[in-house]
């Protein structure tokens, strides 16, 4: 696993260089709005199936997924007017929706997406125009990463599968995503945002 400087994403030919990469396939570490995350391009199943051997995560346990935008959210899953106005009102917020063109092995029934709201990811995205996988980068039933010794430490036998990391140093421990069920309109985790604020933006959309 080679580290990189996240730092460097300011860097427009890095950025595209990486871009590249990950469209190819690539395994890699990266830093979000929380903890670090294992990323793979979500429509390449190959590469999906790698992230679930790296995590020894079970293949049944469906995996969350990043987007640039609203543009790419819509283009790959089912965006209502509730929808939307929650991703809009709610920066780094996960909602459940309907899917489209992602392949079965990352979800087969639906999508968890979100928009990051962090200013490495964003940069990471900024010419991404497909799904990114976003797991935790950890053994399944591990503490959560929040530095690249973090990954190192748990992921320890499965390095050598990872690409590259994104090096940002040390993460400062945040609440999770709130998560809520565009489908089945109920928020299953409170986060940064409580379910009362959510549900009162979603109900009110048209």
């Amino acid at each position: 696993m080679e580290r990189l400087n996240a730092s460097r994403l300011d860097d427009h030919p890095f950025t595209s260089k990486l871009t590249e990469l990950i469209l190819s396939g690539v395994i890699f570490c990266y830093p979000t709005d929380t903890c670090y995350a294992l990323g793979a391009n979500a429509l390449n199943e190959e590469s999906v199936y790698r992230v679930f051997v790296i995590k020894d995560r079970d293949i049944s346990k469906p995996l969350p997924v990043i987007v640039r935008d609203l543009d790419v959210a819509a283009k790959f899953s089912v965006i209502g007017p509730k929808a939307r106005a929650v991703l809009e009102a709610f920066p780094g917020i996960s909602v459940v929706v309907p899917k489209r063109h992602i392949p079965d092995i990352v979800n087969p029934t639906q999508i968890m997406l979100r928009i990051p709201d962090s200013h490495a990811t964003k940069k990471l995205l900024s010419n991404i125009r497909v799904p990114i996988v976003s797991t935790s980068a950890n053994r399944a039933g591990d503490e959560n990463p929040y530095s690249i010794n973090d990954i190192s430490s748990s992921l320890s036998s499965k390095l050598s599968l990872i690409d590259f990391a994104l090096d940002a140093g040390k993460l400062d421990p945040k609440p999770p995503s709130t998560i809520l069920d565009c489908i089945e309109g109920k928020v299953y985790r409170e986060g940064v945002y409580s379910e009362d604020e959510v549900m009162e933006v979603f109900n009110a959309a048209d």
